[in-house]
């Protein structure tokens, strides 16, 4: 809603524009405001030129009377923001003082002033431009042109700062991207509200901080009892998922008193929670809200101990010293959505949890384990030198000197000094530009780093990284290529005679013991660490390689930014196939196309992201029953691992457009999507990819009228629909309109269950026999898509205790954009390649609302239903084609505790659900055989689909 506002107002902002033509900037004129109120580096930034110059003349642009006695109480002159003084003000100060956006003075006069932006934190979630959350508008930015328009206004806005003061330079080359600004408008100063954290005694700097907190809380034992801080950041104006149940409330309360403790909660000022249950079960639960104090960063050294997720308070913190527990139940949803600058084991050190249970449980060894307390406050350490170029408590004061340089038209002392050169990438801390000016941190530009000064990739067919460089203070003991979902590990070798150090990483790799194949197309980070297992900061100084087309295998590029090194791996398109143009001159041909058909089947599963499912258990037919007809495998990239005598097409190159137009058949469990177009001769076999018991297309509610278009033009492309069963077949009738023909020969995709080998599926996965394997297997959400965290896999595998094993499998929709769960006795299985051979391998399934509940019985072995957002699902989010819970064919549980209970002792269920059971597989599984492939392959040809 707020880029439509903006939006909405650029007219305000093009008579604004013509009124500062023509009002002349007053010298000495200087107007502060901030989005929280009084404070923040604004308020740094006021006091110290206001001691440094009593010439000047401040005035600060509040934002309600509360901000106005503040600033009051402080000496500083105030005018309300949105008034007529508040615009006449801001048009004519010479310098202008932000710690958010424009609109924290008048926004409509800020064109022609010098802008100074303090920004409220490091970012570790993306900002501005680099955000799809943040250029997000309801309605009007599903379009280019309104998505351009959004751009180009950030990118205006930019312009319009004359100094963006960072904490470092790793701050500041995510704010260069975020905001699109130049190297010259950031300086690399320090952020000055840090400045409290830093200046002065660390015995007074508490003191007074704890001070502040009894008064502010008006509670005595906040100035000597331990004090914890849970300081959640916000979610786009969603609810934060981590408030505490009442079994959590009384785990809090509990370990309060034992540890005599205070824990002070200080939701986001842009979205609070609702944690009143926890300050009526213990009065050592207080309130530090927005409504009590704006900026939180003054009263830091209060804490011992900060709990967060996402929030940069995290690295404000770091330099006060404590620990930090990070707690952060939608990880992968929230990263997802927002973005990030890094992988979250970056910043959160790789402790994270996610549930309240699990933190009580992590502070209680902090509490006791010096390896743990150690660990924690080590990681605080890390960030604090990572993060922060000052620890001298004066960013204020180059602030104001690099704003003093700036008016006067002297060069900048402090600007970001990262820059590419040709090929090689440099980043150096900032040195000061005068002798007189403020040492380098200690510490900081004084220890040796660890560089790069060799980096290439050999071995052709086997490409391999090779990196090596100088040591540094640091000294390198482990080395990978981490992406989402894949992890390929190398191998370093030290020199210490000669300092130097030496790495190879081979680029392909093996998974699940299959074939040597490249990782999916993604983002990777080159991961090198210490004997501590945190990261080195790392110097570029290499030549880097251009990127390049590997043929069969990727696209790579090497880049190096404020991270170290990042591969982009792509689809191998070649030259000629690369690109917006040439997809389009591919597009038009393969419209035009008159070739004749060719004796070949075309198959896809989940758009290309695998070669699973239906279509894999008909190319396994056909393979046996027609080996000389040529099977093309449509897949997104060259990762994918595709059934043997197959052809793999890789999305978008000739060859596949070809196949496309081609192919007699074409097999598929989803849509086409909006470029297919039938050519003569051709047929398509939608084999769908499950028995429904959620609504889709045509019978959800609420379908807008574009979805319901969509919806009728792809069902129109289909020639022939296989279905699991009459049930699934009329739901498809109704949910598509689909008039054709359907075929009931049972699916595909279950007969591994009745012929494949699961003991060598177990060994593929790495199971031990005689472990017990339980599959937890969810559904995606409509409002969720990017994860489903209902239930705690990891503490679900703890609780089970020695001898399972949880196998955890996502959505095909969260394949790409998800991360693996890592945790003891869990193994992430969402990227094996079939999920039929789990199966095999599972002794018993969890899962929600997914089809594969109607899988799983042809294997007779239990299932549990985990649903505890049955209503919402059921009445708001998706519906359901019939009622689940009579029918059942397994407990329907809502409760985590009860599930592991159940999963424990499956005999009990197994005799009381044996009716239901019995009767949900005569209904659903009539012809789960283990022949459906070679039913639907005779058919095929029988009846001319093939030859």
């Amino acid at each position: 809603m707020g880029n439509l506002r903006k939006i909405a107002a650029l007219p305000l902002y093009a008579l604004g524009r013509l009124a500062s033509s023509v009002v002349p900037r007053q010298a000495g004129l200087w107007a502060f405001g901030s989005g929280t109120g009084v404070g923040e580096g604004a308020l740094a930034l006021a006091e110290f030129a206001r001691e440094a110059d009593p010439s000047l003349k401040l005035v600060w642009l509040a934002r309600s009377e509360r901000d106005a006695a503040d600033a009051r109480a402080r000496g500083i002159a105030s005018v309300p923001r949105g008034s007529w003084r508040g615009f006449r003000q801001t048009l004519r100060a010479q310098v202008i003082v932000v710690t958010h956006g424009f609109g924290d003075v008048n926004r409509f006069g800020t064109s022609g002033a010098f802008v100074v932006q303090l920004w409220h934190g490091i970012p570790f979630k993306r900002v501005h431009i680099d955000s799809p959350e943040a250029m997000r508008v309801p309605i009007v930015s599903r379009f280019g042109a309104a998505r351009r328009a959004i751009r180009a206004a950030y990118e205006r806005s930019g312009r319009g700062i004359g100094l963006f003061a960072v904490a470092s330079e790793r701050s500041g080359e995510r704010i260069r991207s975020g905001f699109a600004l130049t190297n010259e408008q950031i300086a690399v100063t320090g952020d000055p509200r840090d400045d409290v954290l830093l200046a002065g005694p660390e015995d007074e700097r508490r003191a007074r901080a704890r001070d502040q907190v009894a008064t502010l809380t008006s509670d005595e034992r906040a100035r000597t009892t331990r004090i914890l801080l849970y300081a959640p950041t916000w979610r786009d104006g969603g609810v934060d998922p981590s408030i505490p149940s009442r079994d959590d409330w009384m785990r809090i309360a509990a370990y309060l008193e034992a540890a005599d403790a205070l824990l002070l909660i200080r939701s986001h000022p842009l979205g609070a929670g609702n944690y009143a249950e926890g300050a009526h079960l213990s009065d050592r639960v207080l309130f530090l809200g927005a409504d009590l104090v704006g900026d939180i960063t003054p009263l830091l050294p209060a804490v011992d101990t900060l709990i967060t997720d996402y929030s940069s308070i995290a690295f404000d913190y770091a330099l006060v010293g404590g620990e930090i527990l990070f707690l952060a139940p939608d990880i992968r949803q929230y990263t997802g959505r927002r973005g990030v600058y890094e992988p979250y084991e970056n910043f959160s050190g790789g402790t994270e949890v996610t549930t309240w249970a699990d933190l009580v449980e992590l502070l209680e060894a902090n509490d006791t384990d010096a390896a743990t307390h150690a660990r924690l406050v080590g990681h605080a350490e890390w960030l604090a030198r990572w993060f922060h170029a000052w620890h001298d408590g004066r960013n204020t004061e180059r602030v104001y000197g690099e704003v003093l340089r700036r008016l006067a038209g002297e060069p900048p002392a402090f600007a970001l000094r990262s820059r590419r050169e040709g090929g090689a990438t440099t980043h150096r801390a900032p040195q000061p530009a005068t002798t007189d000016a403020a040492a380098p941190p200690p510490g900081r530009a004084a220890v040796a780093q660890t560089t790069i000064d060799e980096l290439r990739i050999t071995g052709g067919d086997s490409p391999v990284l090779e990196l090596a460089g100088t040591l540094g203070a640091e000294i390198p003991r482990s080395l990978c290529i981490a992406g989402s979902r894949r992890r390929l590990e190398g191998e370093i070798d030290l020199e210490l005679a000669s300092e130097r150090w030496s790495a190879r990483v081979p680029l392909l790799s093996s998974r699940w013991r299959g074939p040597l194949l490249p990782p999916p197309a993604d983002e990777y980070l080159v991961r090198i660490l210490n004997e501590d297992e945190r990261l080195i900061d790392v110097r570029v100084a290499a030549e880097l390689p251009q990127p390049a087309l590997y043929p069969e295998l990727f696209r790579l590029t090497v880049a190096a930014g404020s991270n170290g090194v990042t591969l982009k791996i792509a689809a191998p398109l070649r030259d000629e196939d690369h690109g917006a143009a040439a997809q389009k001159r591919l597009a038009a041909e393969y419209r035009r196309s008159s070739a004749p058909v060719e004796n070949a089947v075309f198959l896809e599963s989940f758009f290309g992201q695998n070669a699973s499912c239906n279509p894999r258990g008909i190319d396994r037919a056909l393979a046996a029953a027609r080996p000389e007809v040529t099977r093309y495998w449509a897949v997104t990239d060259a990762s994918v691992e595709v059934p043997e005598g197959a052809v793999r097409v890789i999305e978008g190159s000739a060859e596949w457009w070809q196949a496309r137009a081609q192919a007699r058949l074409l097999v598929v469990n989803d849509w086409l999507r909006k470029r297919y177009r039938k050519h003569r001769g051709q047929n398509v076999l939608q084999t769908w990819h499950g028995t429904p018991l959620k609504r889709l297309a045509l019978m959800r509610s609420g379908l807008r009228p574009r979805a319901a278009l969509a919806t009728f033009r792809e069902q129109a492309r289909w020639d022939l629909m296989l279905a699991q069963n009459d049930f699934s077949a009329r739901i498809f009738r109704k949910a598509y309109a689909f008039r054709s023909t359907i075929w009931q020969e049972g699916y595909p995709r279950d007969d591994v269950l009745l012929t494949g080998d699961g003991d060598a599926v177990r060994e593929r996965l790495g199971i031990a026999p005689g472990t017990t394997v339980v599959l937890y297997a969810p559904t995606w959400r409509d409002d969720r898509p990017g994860t489903v965290d209902h239930l705690d896999v990891a503490r679900f595998a703890r609780e089970l205790g020695p001898g399972y094993v949880t196998l955890i499998r996502g959505h095909s929709r969260t394949l790409r954009p998800g991360v693996d769960v890592v945790a003891e006795n869990v193994i992430d299985v969402t990227s094996y390649p079939e999920i039929s051979e789990l199966f095999l391998v599972a002794d018993a399934l969890v899962t929600d609302y997914s089809s594969v509940m109607f899988d799983f019985t042809v294997t007779g072995k239990p299932l549990y239903f985990f649903v505890p957002d049955y209503d919402h699902y059921r009445d708001r989010l998706r519906g359901f084609t019939f009622d689940l819970l009579p029918v059942a064919p397994g407990p329907v549980i809502d409760d985590p505790a009860e599930l592991v209970r159940r999963v424990q002792s499956p005999e009990a269920d197994r005799e009381q659900y044996a009716e239901r059971y019995a009767a949900w597989r005569a209904r659903f599984n009539p012809r789960d055989d283990g022949h459906a492939g070679e039913r639907v392959v005779r058919r095929l040809l029988a009846e001319g689909y093939l030859g």
